[in-house]
């Protein structure tokens, strides 16, 4: 919520190449958030989060569970995802 936004707010100001990868990275880190919840509400019942994690190789997307058809940040088809 801090770092990458104005990041991403300068590279599209500077019509960079690289405010692709800065959105991508917004908003993986939005997902990545919500897993830090997960993971520590899990942590607080001493108990681990059960689900395979499947991560994007492309933007950073992490999905629970089983990989999504396609990245929903990316786009990249979920074949691709490496399970972590």
């Amino acid at each position: 919520t801090e770092m990458y936004p104005p990041m991403l707010a300068q590279a599209e100001a500077e019509n960079s190449k690289a405010k692709r990868m800065f959105g991508f990275a917004v908003k993986a880190e939005e997902v990545h958030a919500e897993l830090y919840r997960k993971a520590l509400e899990a942590a607080e019942k001493g108990e681990d989060i059960k689900e395979e994690a499947y991560l994007c190789p492309v933007c950073g997307h992490i999905e629970l569970g089983e990989p999504p058809e396609t990245c929903p940040i990316c786009g990249v088809k979920g074949e691709k995802y490496v399970r972590v």
